[in-house]
């Protein structure tokens, strides 16, 4: 802020809480215009499908870990979104309504799939990940990796 010639810093917070709130709700700001921007890139084939997955996955992961941590300050991800002025319809998509990839959403497209294929693979990922809830593997590390797997094979 100038007053009279005289440069003076304006601070938003008055205490380190009120700081971490408002950087948290920057993050959360940040990746939702990160992700309207890759979907975007997307569909006007910017970037390959390879990399539009991996880094939608990355940031998927992370929007999941920041809305968790910002349940109180942050209940509404789409009011939010409406206080900033935020018009990011694609984001609203990905991170609120699918969750995942379009490619993993609509699936790759491949020709000459064969359906046999693809149903084994399924089974053989239901299996894997039964088996390892059977011998109580529930920590997110072991099992987010077979039920992503799962998921994918689903959507092929």
């Amino acid at each position: 802020v100038i007053m009279s010639g005289v440069t003076q810093e304006l601070k938003l917070w008055s205490n380190k809480y009120e700081r971490e709130a408002y950087d948290t709700q920057a993050d959360l700001f940040a990746l939702i215009k990160a992700v309207d921007r890759l979907e975007k890139a997307y569909v006007r084939d910017a970037i390959s499908a390879k990399e539009y997955e991996s880094n939608c996955f990355n940031l998927l992961a992370k929007f999941k870990t920041l809305q968790s941590t910002m349940r109180d300050t942050v209940p509404d991800v789409q009011q939010f979104m409406a206080s900033y002025n935020m018009d990011c319809p694609a984001a609203v998509n990905r991170l609120l309504v699918s969750g995942m990839p379009a490619t993993v959403e609509h699936g790759p497209t491949r020709e000459g799939t064969n359906g046999t294929v693809v149903v084994a693979e399924t089974v053989q990922h239901f299996i894997t990940t039964m088996d390892s809830l059977n011998l109580k593997m529930v920590a997110m590390d072991q099992i987010y990796p077979l039920l992503n797997d799962l998921t994918q094979s689903l959507h092929k």
